[in-house]
């Protein structure tokens, strides 16, 4: 009985702890796409192929679209 107990209380730890992981890695990729997104609309910007004005509105249309994208 006193097996089943510990057995139980290490197996909810377990999990407790992949799931602290699985949350940091997906908060972690949330971030690089993130950063992908800026890199790739400011040297389109630094190209001088779009404004300003473009880019904001790029960066707005592609953060919405990976947000939808996360909620999934």
């Amino acid at each position: 009985m006193r097996f089943l107990s510990k057995l139980r209380l290490s197996l909810a730890a377990l999990l407790l702890i992949l799931g602290i992981l699985v949350t940091h890695a997906k908060e972690s990729k949330y971030e690089l796409d993130r950063k992908l997104i800026y890199q790739e609309i400011h040297t389109q910007l630094e190209k001088g192929n779009i404004t300003l004005e473009e880019a904001q509105k790029m960066w707005l249309k592609k953060i919405k679209q990976l947000k939808k994208e996360e909620a999934k």
